[in-house]
């Protein structure tokens, strides 16, 4: 029993840790169980034995970072997505299928336009390489056999 000593009890306990990691549902527990795990397991790798074991004290470190860095990506994503209110005018509106951190990354590509009047937006048999939406005023669509439309912000759905 003399065996028993204080590092062989952290790397054990370590262990335990490690299985109870690899019990959770959530991922943010799972690492941070893993973290603690690594934390009680490190000083057996470097006094438990004459020389440390420097390749498995590396090794858990670098676990552990990348555990940490994960955790705070996590944590970034996590946190509410603030919209203008204009942002969510248009999310409301158009856009309520997606989750607001990916319309709010998509809106971010777009660019906000004035436009006067009388302006010929896009024309029959045209390519676009963008997406157009109007969020305020009215659009006036002619169909292909001579049909004119008005659309208002409020009814269009893309």
């Amino acid at each position: 029993m003399n065996d028993w000593n204080i590092y062989i009890i952290l790397l054990n306990c370590g262990y335990i840790i490690y299985l109870a990691a690899f019990l959770a549902k959530k991922i943010v527990w799972l690492r941070l169980l893993t973290i603690t795990g690594n934390f009680l397991i490190v000083p057996y790798f470097l006094y438990f034995h004459e020389t440390p074991l420097w390749n498995s004290f590396v090794w858990t470190c670098i676990y552990t970072i990348i555990n940490l860095v994960m955790l705070f990506i996590i944590y970034l994503e996590s946190r509410p997505v603030s919209l203008s209110d204009l942002e969510q005018r248009i999310y409301d509106l158009t856009f309520k299928s997606l989750e607001p951190r990916v319309f709010k990354k998509l809106i971010d590509h777009g660019s906000l336009e004035e436009i006067q009047p009388e302006v010929n937006l896009v024309t029959r048999d045209s390519e676009l390489d963008s997406l157009m939406l109007v969020v305020e005023g009215e659009a006036e669509v002619v169909l292909k056999h001579g049909e004119h439309t008005n659309y208002s912000y409020r009814r269009i759905h893309w």
